[in-house]
């Protein structure tokens, strides 16, 4: 009774749940680690290009920014360690890492930071680029008051238009940087279609000012309007950004959501592929695991003629058989016994001898199961097919020298310093 063996692999309860929580914990360590780096990006403040003009402070900012790309690298790769960990990851050491990062950097930094302290607070010409600063600010919020105004002038000059439609623009333009939902985004691109539809317009330029005043007053109310929605979707989106941080793809950007349901069901279906994934994960390192206690060491991918990107796998009983274990997106698991070898033919001595290794298999296979049952995984049996001829096959591996040109005591010193790899 030892053909292919199919069963449905599933988690008993407490299993799972011990498995959400440990991915809640690193979560927060991601959450974390996110921040930091946020921090060490922006610990020169706003005016941090200013700073860097500067031939006083410039040597500093430059040796900070150096600091940054390199805190900010080590700090990726524990966030990456997060990511790709499971339920056996030390999140104590890597606190402990990250806390003891944070603190070199400040140690690293804190001479620098203060001569750019001293040197920005009693720098003239640093005060008078912030102000020039503010100065261009307050110009621009000048120009966009004498849009909102729509002053009296006697004659209105093209001049006069061109600077209203070009300060409105520019308002726009900034505007569109912020968050919005694809429905603002396309609310925003209507009115600057009719402003630019008025611009070009025959009318006289006073109706043409006041139109444009009109359409500004439209604009402001809809910028209104669109701030409060997104201000009500921001906290769950950014609830959304970090359930994302174990996902293989990247997180979508709030403006390819259109309401703050839509998130909230993006949030329980990331939440739902992460359980999937850690499942199918913990299901996959149990089997090998417990394979391997039995002697079945896992085939290099590198030893296969062809690239297999299902995710199966191959557990070497000797030198020309395996088991294939297959591992569904729904936890499906398939295991057979194949033949390995350096081509596709099978000789009646290897037909016969296969036959053999599928009956030896079927002894094991249900003790395989109860330690499974064990590390909580339950193989609930779908189909099991009894041994036949009909279900011999050979996989067939790259050549003859990566496997028959190691000595026996080679062969096995290597057998046991396989890892458990499966195809990606």
């Amino acid at each position: 009774m030892s053909g292919p063996k199919i069963d449905y692999a599933k988690l008993r309860e407490q299993e799972m749940a011990r498995l959400a929580e440990a991915r809640g914990r690193r979560l927060k360590v991601a959450d974390k680690i996110q921040k930091l780096i946020n921090e060490i990006h922006n610990c020169l403040g706003s005016d941090s290009d200013l700073l860097m003009q500067d031939p006083q402070m410039g040597p500093s900012c430059k040796k900070i920014a150096e600091l940054q790309g390199m805190y900010i690298k080590e700090l990726d790769k524990l966030l990456n360690e997060v990511k790709n960990g499971n339920e056996l990851l030390d999140i104590e050491s890597i606190n402990h890492e990250v806390d003891s990062l944070i603190r070199r950097f400040k140690d690293d930094t804190r001479e620098d930071i203060q001569v750019i302290a001293g040197i920005s607070a009693n720098s003239q010409k640093f005060k008078q680029k912030q102000e020039e600063r503010k100065q261009l600010a307050k110009a621009k919020r000048q120009k966009i008051v004498r849009i909102k105004s729509n002053c009296n002038e006697e004659l209105i000059s093209d001049t006069v238009i061109q600077e209203q439609v070009a300060t409105f623009d520019e308002e726009i333009k900034e505007f569109m940087s912020s968050p919005m939902t694809s429905k603002h985004k396309n609310s925003i691109l209507l009115l600057i279609q009719d402003l630019h539809e008025l611009e070009k317009s025959d009318i006289d330029n006073e109706r043409k000012s006041k139109r444009i005043q009109r359409l500004f007053e439209e604009y402001e109310k809809l910028t209104g309007l669109i701030q409060r929605e997104v201000g009500e979707m921001v906290a769950v989106y950014e609830e959304y950004k970090r359930e994302c941080f174990d996902s293989d793809a990247a997180a979508l950007s709030i403006n390819e959501f259109a309401t703050t349901k839509e998130i909230t069901e993006a949030i329980k279906a990331v939440r739902c592929a992460a359980e999937t994934n850690m499942s199918k994960d913990y299901i996959r390192r149990q089997i090998d695991d417990v394979m391997s206690k039995h002697g079945y060491n896992v085939v290099s991918s590198e030893l296969l003629q062809e690239k297999n990107d299902s995710g199966q796998v191959l557990y070497g009983v000797n030198d020309d058989t395996a088991i294939n274990v297959f591992v569904s997106n729904d936890n499906q698991v398939t295991m057979r016994v194949v033949g390995v070898g350096f081509d596709s033919e099978i000789s009646e001595t290897e037909n016969e001898k296969l036959l053999q290794e599928q009956c030896a298999f079927c002894t094991m296979h249900p003790q395989i199961t109860a330690e499974l049952a064990m590390r909580g995984v339950l193989l609930q049996t779908k189909k099991h097919m009894p041994p036949d001829r009909k279900f011999n096959k050979k996989i067939v591996t790259k050549t003859k020298s990566n496997t028959q040109t190691m000595s026996r005591a080679k062969k096995e010193l290597k057998r046991r310093e396989l890892k458990t790899l499966h195809k990606e």
